[in-house]
């Protein structure tokens, strides 16, 4: 099974660049990852850790600093305290409380067990040192960090993007680069991201057939005309056993060969009505369609369409195959319509269930059992020959009859029991072969169903396995905003000595897919990725649009101003839900980004918290602090950070020096 088809959005807006234009579908489900209520400070430490590595510090810092308020507190514990209190914001973006709280945290290594959480503890109280005191040797505090375990150094190297600065990022990038590029589109991306984004499949729903079309009256009529027949053949028998042993032998012919007509007539006749019925269902006008349209109905459409064109049979005329198979597609069209409209499922959610039935029919295709129901109800020769043979022994003896009763009173006897025969005859047939309809038409259900649940089962199965974890989307996302970075300091031919800071913001790009877990943020199946490169000289932006699930950038914008081009910042909220920066330059438009959409939401879920989860993890706040910055000082702004790596670097040149190894 493949990802559902990629559908023209219907939700439009009038944003711009890398602003929402549509959404193609929600996908929220539910997780263990985020169940935090009433848990044991242990509980909420575990997830805590999830929330940083799903790219959600806050919420990691509340539910860390939870459980080490109550006393659930060791060198691993306060070691991730730290990262969450650090990720994605810089330092001077801490508040005056949690500053006190960094400086005293040197002062409790102590108490901690000499392991790999300790050593990381104390290489990042290391750097933080360096960050309050420029001056401060760094080559020793990045000598140490070098020597941590992987998992310790990864994890300093992921949530302090923000804090490292100059030359400890220099002497670092080299290995975060590397790792971004081998983690990229590494755990089979490619395949594994589509999956993310596809909606939890709606389980198939079982279908019945036609209820009976016999009445009451239908069993009122034939067992009135079967007794008018009955008395109509004793009458017509007492008379022929009378007239003589000729005629008695004729009669009873007769009623015999009339027997086995019906006894093997009755099965052609239905047969036959199967044959011409199913017909008309699968070729009869496509197109139309006994579903009324709406827009659900619409949306399948769409996707029988797409999955139709998808699946051509082998070495088959595209044309040729929507051709003759239009009105078996109409006819699966009716029947999910009708089955799902009022079910609660949405048609994001029933993807899987077209793609089986498409793909069914293009298997049958190419095995040649496209009408394999002509073959189920053809009537065997040996039923043909019954019939005809009936056929021919009835003429005569019937010829006897006639010509025995014809000019005496046992021709009303015969004329009674013909006309009540034939009135019999139809409703006996229309009651037994309704009968042997509905009981068809239940075990093909039952059957169908069957073979749909181990569908469904099948794909489920395979999206569970295949759809990545939170920390896997976020690491890499994280990998293609370092392989972005790598781009930028390359085409302007800078290192980290040239940036005094730097930040991202990521919104969702046009046509995207969007999905989340319970009480996560909403991740993007296409992102528009803005990087802001701080220099002394002015802020140097890049703007692309990457295909999350391919890793791919589409088209790139570059743009440079200077300090003095921002005159000032704005936050615009509607709501909580939907927020857009505003860059007002003193030179040419002013530069919108609209951050958060504004979709109403369909579950039961805090939006507020939601959206809060999904602008942090966008980069806002350290984006607003950076141009809030620029906008209020200007050059002064820069410069003070400037002065703060430049100590810094000259500290690192000297720890370079070769008489100093």
């Amino acid at each position: 099974m493949t990802t559902a088809p990629g559908m023209d959005p219907t939700i439009h807006n009038t944003a711009e660049s890398h602003a929402v234009v549509g959404i193609q579908g929600e996908t929220v489900r539910d997780s263990n990852v985020y169940l935090y209520s009433d848990q044991s400070p242990e509980q909420k430490y575990r997830v805590g850790t999830r929330y940083l590595a799903d790219g959600v510090p806050t919420r990691a810092r509340e539910l860390i600093g939870d459980a080490i308020a109550h006393h659930y507190e060791s060198g691993e514990v306060r070691f991730h305290w730290l990262l969450a209190m650090l990720s994605k914001r810089s330092y001077r973006e801490l508040t005056a409380g949690e500053m006190a709280q960094l400086r005293q945290l040197p002062e409790m290594l102590d108490r901690y067990a000499d392991d790999e959480w300790k050593h990381g503890l104390r290489a990042v109280c290391g750097l933080l040192d360096c960050l309050e005191d420029p001056k401060r040797d760094s080559g020793p505090v990045l000598r140490e960090l070098l020597s941590l375990a992987p998992e310790q150094r990864g994890q300093i190297l992921k949530h302090l993007d923000m804090v490292l600065t100059g030359p400890v990022r220099e002497r670092l990038w080299a290995d975060t680069r590397d790792a971004a590029l081998a983690d990229r589109f590494a755990d089979d991306r490619a395949h594994r991201v589509w999956t993310y984004f596809q909606p939890t499949p709606a389980p198939p729903l079982r279908a019945y057939p036609e209820p009976l079309t016999t009445t009451s009256q239908d069993w009122l009529v034939g067992l009135l005309a079967t007794a008018l027949a009955g008395i109509g053949l004793l009458g017509l028998g007492w008379f022929m056993f009378g007239a003589g042993p000729a005629e008695a032998i004729a009669f009873l012919v007769f009623l015999a060969a009339g027997s086995v007509i019906a006894r093997f007539g009755a099965g052609w006749w239905y047969r036959n009505e199967r044959v011409k019925t199913t017909d008309r269902q699968l070729a009869g006008p496509p197109g139309v369609n006994w579903a009324p349209a709406d827009e659900f109905a619409d949306r399948i459409d769409r996707l029988f369409n797409h999955y139709t064109h998808k699946h051509v049979p082998a070495n088959t005329d595209q044309q040729a195959w929507l051709a003759q198979i239009a009105g078996r597609k109409a006819t699966m069209r009716d029947e999910v319509v009708g089955l799902y409209r009022d079910s609660g499922a949405r048609y994001e959610q029933l993807w899987w269930l077209v793609e089986h039935m498409v793909f069914d029919l293009k298997t049958r295709w190419e095995n040649g059992t496209l009408s394999e129901y002509r073959e189920r109800y053809r009537t065997p020769d040996s039923d043909k020959f019954f019939v005809w043979a009936g056929i021919l022994v009835a003429i005569p003896a019937l010829l006897v009859v006639l010509g025995a009763t014809l000019a005496s009173p046992a021709f009303l006897a015969g004329a009674a029991a013909a006309g009540g025969g034939w009135s019999a005859a139809h409703r006996w047939l229309r009651i037994l072969t309704e009968g042997r309809r509905v009981s068809e038409e239940e075990q093909d259900c039952e059957q169908r169903f069957a073979d749909l649940q181990a569908a469904y089962e099948w794909v489920r199965a395979q999206l569970e396995n295949l759809r990545p974890t939170e920390a896997q989307m976020e690491r890499w996302l994280d990998c293609d905003k370092t392989a972005l970075i790598e781009e930028a300091m390359q085409h302007y031919r800078m290192t980290w000595h040239d940036v005094i800071a730097h930040t991202f913001l990521q919104t969702p790009a046009q046509h995207y897919r969007r999905a989340k877990i319970t009480n996560g943020p909403w991740r993007y199946s296409r992102y528009g990725l803005r990087l802001f490169l701080i220099t002394m000289d002015g802020v140097r932006e890049i703007s692309t649009e990457l295909d999350f699930e391919s890793g791919s950038f589409t088209g790139q914008r570059r743009r440079n101003f200077r300090f003095d081009a921002i005159t000032s910042v704005n936050v615009q909220e509607k709501n909580r839900v939907h927020q857009t920066l505003e860059l007002e330059l003193t030179n040419g438009p002013p530069v919108r980004i609209q951050v958060m959409d504004q979709v109403e939401e369909l579950w039961d879920e805090n939006v507020e918290r939601t959206s809060e989860l999904t602008v942090e993890s966008a980069g806002f706040a350290h984006a607003l602090h950076i141009f809030e910055g620029i906008a209020a000082e200007g050059k002064q702004w820069a410069n003070r950070l400037r002065r703060s790596t430049t100590e810094l670097t000259e500290s690192d040149l000297r720890e370079r020096r070769p008489d100093d190894t």
